[in-house]
């Protein structure tokens, strides 16, 4: 039912690998020969990062990205929309889109009260608090 995408999986690793070295600016080419994968797959996963303001870039011989907050100040949440936008049930529980199984649907009150939940949970997880 769930499913994290790879694009998401890589970009919280790409998140994970800076936070781990703060203190320094990584090239990408160093992140996905670590990782296995294409730098330039990596490099539009880091422009969405980046877009979010989540992650900054120095061009360069010596360029690369770091963090654009501390570890402690970037929630899960916001490394997830960034990369997959929106966390929204695809279920039309707003009462002004019509659902034709919306006087019968057993679910939708459900998902209704689990995805705040969900999204609280996202939120006060930080990305420092997966380093431990």
């Amino acid at each position: 039912m769930f499913q994290i995408k790879a694009r998401v999986d890589y970009g919280l690793q790409i998140m994970l690998g800076l936070a781990e070295n703060p203190q320094k600016i990584i090239p990408v080419s160093k992140i996905a020969k670590r990782m296995g994968v294409s730098s330039v797959y990596l490099i539009q996963i880091a422009q969405s990062l980046f877009k979010a303001g989540l992650i900054k870039s120095k061009e360069g011989a010596h360029g690369g990205y770091y963090l654009a907050q501390a570890a402690p100040d970037i929630s899960i949440l916001q490394i997830l929309e960034a990369l997959d936008g929106k966390i929204e049930l695809n279920c039309a529980i707003d009462k002004d889109v019509h659902c034709p199984q919306a006087t019968s649907c057993q679910v939708r009150d459900i998902w209704g009260k689990i995805l705040p939940e969900l999204k609280d949970v996202l939120k006060n997880k930080n990305l420092a608090s997966l380093l431990k």
